[in-house]
């Protein structure tokens, strides 16, 4: 299981959502208005709460199960079936949607097979099978913001869903082709999965509101209009963070397999927190400096959006390395509830201070919100992973974390952050030779150039 070629397929796979959503909101802004990404947005939403309300067998910690019992050789068929088996089972809640307008409860069967692929996903993940998990994710790209597209000429959302619906379907025969299906639902496993990951589960539903409470209460307060102007200038700030966080997918498999082969958990943690320190604080600032003149050229009648776009992208992708320590947090498998400690304190803030804002501030008070919110949970994992003994205050980690402090520094100007940031990368050392040894050792011969690029900063 080689975590480096791992994060290259979902960076390769990612790269391609980004740049065909790209040009399916190019295409939005230019036939149709944000209030039809006002119901994309709505349609997103509620698979969002799919992903968050529904798992009562968490995601993360299915991987995470699969990762142990793969690496010590135990039987896994158990836990694969019985959370197959469970997304079904639980399908049938869905049907509240009919409570709501035509186009979304026609989403029920995507939100179906939304739910028992992202099970899929997790599960392929977790057996290191990422070649097949990002291939099916290629197949629900193409159709998702590239066969879709076709809707927008016709100003059809239903049509949208439908070819949603399609693609998901794809990906789901796909993936059984390498995970055959056999109705089975054990209910010890499920109950042991749920009862360790209630603090998971728990803290899946706060995050929910902390990630979509600012678009929630924007909706509420200023209508689909902002909302859609909101909603985009939201994606583009997280294609960073994205892209990073594509990076890491293969961490959780790859550190619950070598921890359970015997790897020292808070030796793979620092490594990677001061190697996403590097790459999110250049991508970070960056991004800030090229961001707005992409949504002003591309899509001008989002630029009430522009100030909001800043503040969003810059603290998005700076603070990122705090949260990838929630994945080691979940490999070690010592206690799951700081997370809910971490949603619940990050659900508060994001509608807190959406509602003091948004009515003074309009979308950029909104933006602030999650900007604080990105604050706050990465003190809090930063002291529960310290805690659990995931990283140490070393002298290269409290470097790591100055420099995330400094890169503030670009709200009053990205040329002087930047300068900071580069000569800090260069001057404090922060990737040791150790850790470059490791990286030569996984990464692939045709990204050797990488390696030289980061020798600039040793």
């Amino acid at each position: 299981m080689n975590p480096l070629t791992g994060s290259l397929k979902f960076l390769a796979t990612t790269l391609l959502n980004s740049i065909t959503a790209l040009l399916f909101f190019l295409i939005v802004a230019h036939f149709s208005s944000p209030s039809f990404v006002g119901k994309v947005a709505i349609i997103q939403l509620i698979e969002t709460i799919t992903g968050s309300f529904f798992a009562l067998l968490p995601f993360n910690l299915v991987t995470r199960d699969i990762s142990h019992k793969y690496a010590s050789s135990q039987d896994h068929r158990k836990v694969v079936s019985t959370s197959l088996s469970y997304s079904l089972l639980v399908s049938p809640f869905l049907l509240f949607l009919f409570l709501f307008p035509s186009y979304v409860w026609l989403s029920i069967p995507y939100f179906v097979l939304y739910l028992f692929s992202t099970y899929q996903y997790q599960i392929l993940s977790g057996l290191g099978k990422f070649s097949e998990t990002n291939l099916g994710n290629v197949i629900f790209t193409v159709t998702r913001w590239g066969i879709s597209s076709v809707a927008v000429f016709y100003h059809s959302i239903s049509l949208l869903i439908l070819i949603w619906t399609l693609g998901a379907l794809v990906r789901v025969i796909y993936y059984n082709h390498y995970l055959p299906f056999k109705f089975h639902f054990d209910f010890q496993v499920a109950k042991e999965i749920a009862k360790i990951g209630v603090p998971i589960y728990l803290s899946g539903i706060v995050s929910f509101i902390s990630g979509q409470g600012d678009r929630v209460v924007t909706a509420f307060l200023l209508g689909s209009y902002s909302l859609g102007i909101y909603q985009l200038v939201a994606l583009i700030s997280v294609v960073p963070n994205t892209l990073i966080w594509s990076l890491t997918s293969a961490l959780l498999p790859s550190s619950t397999y070598y921890y359970t082969k015997g790897v020292e958990m808070r030796e793979m943690a620092s490594g990677a927190f001061r190697l996403l320190t590097f790459l999110s604080l250049l991508l970070g600032v960056s991004s800030y400096a090229i961001a707005p003149y992409l949504v002003l050229k591309l899509f001008p009648e989002y630029s009430p959006g522009v100030e909001v776009l800043k503040i969003l992208v810059l603290f998005i992708t700076v603070t990122m390395p705090f949260q990838i320590l929630s994945t080691f947090l979940i490999a070690l498998n010592k206690n799951y509830r700081p997370f809910l400690v971490i949603g619940s304190a990050s659900a508060i803030e994001v509608v807190l201070v959406s509602f003091l804002l948004i009515p003074r501030m309009g979308i950029l008070g909104a933006g602030i919100a999650q900007a604080g919110n990105a604050i706050v949970t990465s003190i809090l994992y930063v002291i529960f992973s310290l805690k659990q003994g995931i990283i140490t205050l070393d002298r290269k980690t409290i470097y790591s974390i100055l420099l995330i402090s400094l890169s503030s520094i670009s709200l009053f100007s990205w040329v002087i952050g930047a300068l900071v940031i580069i000569l800090g990368l260069k001057f404090l050392g922060i990737i040791t030779n150790k850790e470059m040894a490791l990286i030569q050792k996984f990464i692939p011969p045709q990204l050797r150039f990488f390696i030289r690029i980061l020798n600039l900063f040793i």
